[in-house]
């Protein structure tokens, strides 16, 4: 997110940002605030109606983080961290942040992998992509604990997951039940595939980097991506905010950090850095200068979480890259000058 005009990671805004010598789970509940554990209180013993019912709390302050039936199994912070860093270590990663979220009610582990993702392409050699992982513990009784990999590019710091939401769901993600220990290999195992999808997806970026497109096309490819949610008023004099969306989707294509304005890669990337960085912004920026500024922590871990679940603007920019991966899509018209069926 833009901030002072300066690029900030979601993960620095609300993680312990550093990060040198965190080698592992002892080091990493220590400084990022997750030397804590959760456990179930019978609300039985306070109401017989109740019985059944069981309130998830922390064990150092007893706040409580939801309301759970008897056949929900408390999983522990390190029980999914410790394999999670054989993980890392098998793959040569290191940690690079940590934090927790909601109270404590979810926690968050980012580690580097060691390769980088560049083009087979004369003179794009410099746009490359670094893999990192993540992993993510909910204690809130509303979600699963997820471990997966994504790509970050280097010259922009956009994210991007290769995998949908439902691949996510499915393959990565670790529930609150009984079986959950056998569920961890499973993962593990899907963790690997998925990290090799990076490289499936960066021969389709370059497909993206040597397809030409025009601003007239651009224009076109931002109204599929944010289409108009109301029916246009002839009489107003504003723009509206999908087409302010639009516009800066069109000045990012042309001037966004590691773009040229030339390929469907810029229009891919001009999407994620918008999503990534610059919407909502101005109105975060607002408020730091007001005169009495505002926390906006609460706000960043919202994006924070949207963004690592598969939220809407993963599923945005999934939507964007399937688009611009598909020719027959485009179609030339008079009026609107360009537009995407």
């Amino acid at each position: 997110m833009i901030i002072n005009n300066a690029i900030h990671s979601l993960e620095d805004l609300i993680g312990i940002k550093d990060c040198d010598g965190l080698s592992g789970p002892d080091q990493i509940v220590q400084r990022a605030g997750m030397d804590y554990d959760v456990y179930k209180d019978s609300l039985e013993a306070h109401d017989p109606k109740l019985k059944g019912y069981y309130a998830l709390k922390r064990n150092d302050t007893d706040d409580v983080f939801s309301i759970v039936k008897g056949n929900y199994e408390v999983i522990q912070t390190r029980d999914i961290l410790e394999p999670f860093d054989q993980i890392i270590n098998d793959a040569g990663g290191k940690y690079i942040n940590a934090g927790v979220l909601s109270n404590g009610g979810k926690v968050w582990v980012q580690a580097e992998l060691p390769e980088e993702l560049k083009f087979d392409i004369k003179g794009f050699e410099g746009d490359k992509m670094m893999n990192y992982a993540m992993l993510l513990v909910d204690h809130t009784g509303m979600g699963s604990n997820a471990l997966f990999p994504y790509t970050n590019r280097v010259s922009c710091n956009n994210q991007f997951y290769s995998f949908s939401g439902a691949a996510h769901r499915s393959g990565l993600t670790i529930r609150h039940s009984s079986n959950w220990k056998e569920r961890l290999e499973n993962v593990r195992a899907a963790f690997f595939i998925a990290l090799e999808g990076n490289q499936a997806f960066m021969q389709r970026a370059e497909k993206l980097l040597n397809w030409d497109i025009s601003e007239k096309q651009v224009r076109g490819f931002a109204n599929v991506i944010f289409p108009d949610v109301k029916k246009k008023d002839d009489k107003r004099t504003h723009a509206t905010s999908e087409e302010k969306k639009r516009e800066e989707i069109v000045t990012l294509f042309n001037k966004g950090l590691g773009n040229r304005g030339q390929t469907r890669w810029d229009a891919f990337n001009a999407v994620t850095e918008y999503l990534d960085h610059h919407q909502g912004s101005k109105r975060i920026n607002k408020s730091l200068e007001a005169e009495k500024p505002k926390d906006n922590r609460k706000t960043f871990e919202r994006r924070f979480i949207s963004n690592m679940t598969g939220g809407i603007n993963n599923n945005l920019k999934h939507r964007a890259f399937k688009v611009l991966l598909n020719d027959k899509v485009f179609l030339d018209l008079d009026k609107p000058e360009f537009a995407l069926n």
